[in-house]
């Protein structure tokens, strides 16, 4: 069975509308994510479920996914369903009362741009960002986060999304727009650190020297 196939039986089941009906998955092909490490100390491409320093990603990455079809329009979404949990990946604790939490909404991309270069942000009118790309930030060690592109039946009259980031009403958006389930996703895992393990300075304070795994066994994180 596909992602994709699995994705729509989720959202026929009853009882699985909303936001859980998006996981943390890469579809094969994948989303194509690519960041601009900075230091260029390690790849910057997601690989579904690697990790990245949360300094190191302060910049929006490329996006691009080869099966895109030209002619049509794309909607892209960023998400962290982890949002403040009392813990960190891996360990099986429930998301925090932030989940979800909206990092980046971008409407109406060419399916040329996506199958092309890909898609980089910009201040241009086209394609139509409606939450510029927030990099993680999280206080304490590590959190998730899933990058999905919808297919849209046409271009779109978007409305100002507003509002604080936490708790966004996927399912709404979602719904509003006709999206129904993701084309491609991928996903990858942000730590925090107090220190870069690049500059040969000793960790200190909310790091994950003292915080990693407290919580194993408490509960069961969002897929």
């Amino acid at each position: 069975m596909t992602a994709r196939i699995a994705a729509l039986l989720l959202c026929a089941l009853p009882g699985l509308a909303g936001a859980t009906e998006l996981t943390y998955t890469r579809t094969d092909p994948p989303l194509e994510v690519t960041f601009a490490v900075a230091g260029g100390h390690y790849s910057g491409a997601v690989t579904g479920g690697n990790l990245f320093l949360q300094a190191d990603i302060a910049d929006a990455p490329v996006v691009r996914w080869k099966d895109a079809v030209a002619g049509k329009f794309y909607t892209l979404l960023m998400l962290d369903f982890d949002g403040n949990a009392n813990g960190s990946w891996p360990d099986p604790v429930p998301s925090g009362e932030n989940s979800p939490v909206r990092h980046w909404i971008v409407g109406n991309i060419p399916g040329e741009t996506l199958r092309g270069a890909g898609y980089v942000e910009s201040t241009d009118k086209a394609p139509t960002v409606l939450q510029p790309y927030r990099a993680p930030h999280i206080p304490m060690v590590s959190d998730r986060y899933g990058l999905y592109v919808f297919e849209q039946a046409k271009a779109l009259d978007f409305a100002p999304v507003t509002g604080p980031i936490t708790n966004f009403d996927v399912a709404e958006f979602l719904g509003t727009y006709k999206l129904g389930a993701p084309e491609a996703s991928n996903f990858f895992v942000a730590i925090y650190t107090s220190e870069s393990p690049f500059s040969g300075k000793a960790f200190q304070g909310n790091d994950v020297s003292k915080s990693w795994h407290q919580d194993l066994g408490r509960g069961q994180l969002t897929k």
